[in-house]
């Protein structure tokens, strides 16, 4: 039976808000806009629950003929323990590719070669992600895939064996970029006694270790319909499939109880650490992090505007911490990533290693002046609105073009809204983009004066070897 059928109802602004710091934080690369002209269908959908507590969100999409799959569950790093990083990142690969019940005769690959179908999953801070794209009358045998793949555990010991093999080298392809190594350094300086604090690729040593048994467990304790949110986009009868998926996933059964979430330690750090890392680099990497709000905190929403007008656009406002010396930096980027309990800044800059000290110094003085800043042409007379350049505005405007071209993409779609019931507040619905326009350059300051002005960032250098 369902539980209780909410009426259909327009993308939540939650959802725009994600996919824009997708967008923001990735770059354009993500962004795979139709080149056809846009479709006018309305974008509703419908959401509701099993018994056993699986969430599901059906989307309408006209705009493609393949329909898009995301099964997310909370089973990210956030879970782990210094002694268990790495069984999230383990057990998505395994999940993925090595399963009996999925190799025996080439199952996997044989369905991927006859529908041509994309076919992946990737692990977060909070959330692991199983992700399907096929054509839209296979819908069906998408959905039969993406449970057995997901919900059973029928692994080896030489099946694990082999892919430890696998993800060790992907690890080791990892530690050889500096943005992704100094990035995981900040989360462990910035949230030292929660699970954000470890890397989402894992640790060596835990990844070699793991066992067979460990594995299990860890499978078994998290990943549960009650534990689990499956988003559907694409071109169906809504009535049609929420009949098989009723049929296909009411028989899994929930946990006994709820796991209970380790709570995050999201607190400024007491200190400014620095930490200096060797690489075989060209370039220096200047790296620094600040605590920053959560996903349902008040404050993601001009934090979110902030970071945009620091960190993106034409003319990314952080470039004039550095105004009058051309070559102090060879590039600057301001990134604001938000998760259930705690959130972070992150800010990345190329330079020289002799340049390094005057380049912190004049950031670290740019951090009070953010708090001060007019954003917008209102705070000036009308006289003078017309000599200064309008962030706000010009930040309103990308933020309504992010919002309609990232919509564009299916799978970021269905990634956003399976975040979203997850870890988004149900209480707290809100127009994102018009909460967005509301905006001042007031909220602007605060945010800046509570989070950046005030707070004690975390750094790391990394150099050349």
């Amino acid at each position: 039976m369902w539980e209780e059928k909410i009426p259909a109802k327009r993308i939540t602004s939650p959802v725009v808000c994600l996919l824009l710091s997708l967008i923001l934080f990735y770059g354009p690369g993500l962004s795979r806009p139709w080149l056809e002209a846009r479709a006018q269908d309305s974008q509703t959908g419908s959401e509701f629950s099993l018994e056993n507590g699986l969430k599901i969100y059906l989307l309408p999409y006209s705009r493609s003929p393949l329909s898009t799959l995301v099964l997310a569950v909370r089973a990210g790093v956030v879970e782990e323990t210094p002694r268990t990083n790495g069984f999230s990142h383990l057990l998505e690969h395994c999940l993925l590719f090595r399963q009996s019940h999925l190799t025996e005769g080439d199952r996997v690959f044989r369905t991927i070669k006859k529908y041509g179908l994309y076919y992946n999953a990737h692990t977060e801070q909070d959330l692991m992600f199983f992700e399907l794209s096929l054509p839209g009358e296979h819908l069906a045998t998408g959905l039969e895939l993406l449970k057995e793949v997901v919900f059973t555990f029928q692994l080896t010991e030489e099946a694990l064996e082999k892919e430890k093999i696998i993800l060790l080298k992907e690890l080791a392809e990892t530690a050889r970029q500096p943005e992704k190594v100094g990035l995981a350094r900040i989360y462990e300086l910035a949230f030292p006694q929660s699970g954000y604090g470890l890397p989402v690729y894992g640790q060596e040593a835990v990844i070699r270790q793991a066992r067979l048994a460990d594995l299990k467990d860890w499978h078994h304790k998290n990943f549960r319909p009650d534990r689990a949110a499956l988003v559907v986009v694409g071109q169906f009868d809504p009535s049609r499939l929420q009949a098989e998926i009723k049929s296909l996933f009411s028989e899994l059964q929930p946990g006994p109880e709820p796991v209970r979430r380790l709570t995050a330690a999201a607190s400024f750090p007491e200190s400014s650490p620095v930490v200096e890392i060797k690489m075989k680099v060209s370039d220096t990497y200047l790296l620094a992090g600040l605590v920053a709000p959560d996903y349902n905190h008040p404050d993601r929403l001009p934090m979110d505007m902030l970071s945009e007008i620091v960190g993106q656009g034409l003319n990314p406002l952080i470039y004039q911490a550095f105004a009058g010396q051309p070559d102090l930096v060879t590039s600057a980027r301001f990134h604001y990533l938000s998760h259930e309990q705690a959130g972070l800044i992150f800010i990345s800059i190329t330079t020289g290693a002799e340049k390094v000290p005057t380049t912190r110094r004049l950031l670290q003085n740019f951090f009070p002046q953010l708090a001060e800043l007019n954003y917008s042409q209102k705070d000036y007379l009308p006289g003078q609105q017309w000599l200064v350049f309008d962030f706000l505005q010009g930040g309103q405007n990308r933020f309504e073009w992010l919002a309609e071209k990232m919509t564009e993409d299916p799978l970021l779609l269905g990634l956003s809204l399976g975040k979203h019931l997850l870890i988004g507040d149900p209480s707290r619905p809100q127009n994102y983009l018009e909460a967005i326009k509301a905006l001042d350059s007031s909220d602007l300051r605060k945010v800046a004066r509570k989070y950046l002005a005030r707070a004690r960032a975390v750094w790391v250098v990394i150099k050349p070897e």
